[in-house]
């Protein structure tokens, strides 16, 4: 499967601003990091019943960039958190060369959307 900067960039939309994706939505975003990712990614995984379990996108980071540092930061709310996760592959210096980010109202997703534009920016 193929996808291109902007079919991605939909995806990222949806992780980012919605805390109710579809099944549907999560397989497409489970399709677009076996794209990103190739032989990083275990496609068990990032099943769409896997994706909205912040263990398993923990799990999904960590093989697709080891030993990279995660720095999340949140509130949790109502129905909705405020979450950011930053990756980053050195936390001591400010040299890094690419670093990926995510935000979304599900921890989950944020961690996923950090994954993804770190993916896009290693390829």
């Amino acid at each position: 499967m193929q996808l291109d900067d902007d079919e991605i960039g939909l995806l990222l939309t949806s992780l980012e601003t919605r805390n109710d994706l579809s099944v549907a939505e999560l397989d497409g975003v489970g399709h677009a990091l076996a794209f990103l990712l190739k032989d990083r990614f275990d496609a068990k995984r990032g099943a769409a019943a896997n994706l909205g379990s912040t263990e398993e996108a923990l799990h999904i980071a960590d093989e697709a960039f080891p030993n990279w540092s995660f720095t999340i930061h949140g509130r949790a709310n109502d129905r909705d958190g405020h979450w950011r996760c930053t990756m980053r592959e050195n936390e001591t210096f400010d040299s890094d060369a690419i670093i990926g980010t995510g935000r979304s109202p599900v921890l989950s997703q944020a961690i996923v959307a950090a994954v993804i534009r770190l993916a896009m920016q290693d390829r």
